[in-house]
């Protein structure tokens, strides 16, 4: 473990044998070592991941929004918990964000799960709607940690993580006050109202493979949802399907497919 500020002793053992109870639930192949970093506050946190992309090359931020990180830009997967954020919540969603990352670890392990490539044709596609490179990149990192949380949501619910799930589930339905601010002032901007509609994929596709254990979670999604016309959300729900539907299981093939259909749909 890697301390970054002031961390009980005892808190950080917590962490440590939660993290380590899930590993062992999990029966598949783990990695052969991982890196779990504690942070005491967010803005000590929020230095040392800026450095971290830095100099691993990466431009888009990663611990905004997440109770919990998980990288593995330098070759081996790192669990990062800030403990300001993460103690300002109940103990089963502090749980379900260690779990959380513990399943990245497992999956999503290495550096070619960060690295992916946009298609020729889907450049083109961006180009004659007016989409710049830049924008293009948020919209697949968008696209690309929705698919993940899928694959990290799926993996811990097949070994019977479900109320833990469900609690980080609704935590990331959860609307926030300026939705409708962001919302008015991205509706009519193509752009800025393609950002702002591919963010909304994480929690929507998170919550697919519990909807079998808690069908309310489909109410959740749509109260998220509800400051946009109803044939916005209908076209972002009939991309989640399909995006959970037409997966293969292969990171970047699902990746790949869930950009095109946010292009062409979104």
């Amino acid at each position: 473990m890697e301390f970054h500020g002031t961390i009980p002793e005892e808190t950080a053992q917590a962490i440590e044998q939660e993290v380590e109870s899930c590993y062992r639930v999990l029966a598949v192949p783990l990695p052969g070592a991982v890196a779990l970093c504690l942070f005491d506050t967010m803005e000590r946190w929020q230095a040392y991941a800026a450095r971290q992309r830095a100099e691993a090359g990466v431009v888009t931020a990663g611990e905004e929004g997440f109770l919990a990180t998980h990288d593995a830009w330098q070759g081996e997967p790192r669990l990062s918990v800030c403990l300001e954020r993460l103690q300002a919540h109940p103990r089963l969603l502090q749980q379900g964000a260690l779990h959380q990352v513990v399943a990245h670890s497992v999956l999503h392990g290495r550096p070619e799960y960060y690295r992916f490539t946009v298609p020729r044709s889907f450049i083109a596609m961006s180009e004659s709607r007016g989409i710049e490179p830049e924008i293009l990149q948020q919209v697949l990192y968008f696209v690309a940690i929705a698919v993940k949380g899928y694959e990290a949501a799926s993996l811990l619910v097949q070994h019977g993580f479900i109320e833990d799930q469900l609690a980080l589930a609704l935590y990331q339905l959860e609307g926030h006050e300026d939705d409708i601010a962001l919302w008015k002032m991205a509706r009519w901007d193509p752009r800025a109202r393609l950002l702002y509609l591919s963010a909304q994929l994480k929690p929507l596709l998170y919550m697919q493979p519990l909807l079998p254990h808690a069908p309310s979670l489909a109410e959740s999604g749509r109260t998220m949802l509800a400051h946009m016309p109803p044939e916005t959300v209908e076209r972002l729900e009939s991309v989640v399907d399909t995006m959970a539907t037409q997966r293969r299981g292969d990171t970047h093939h699902d990746v790949v497919i869930g950009l095109g259909l946010v292009l062409e749909c979104l």
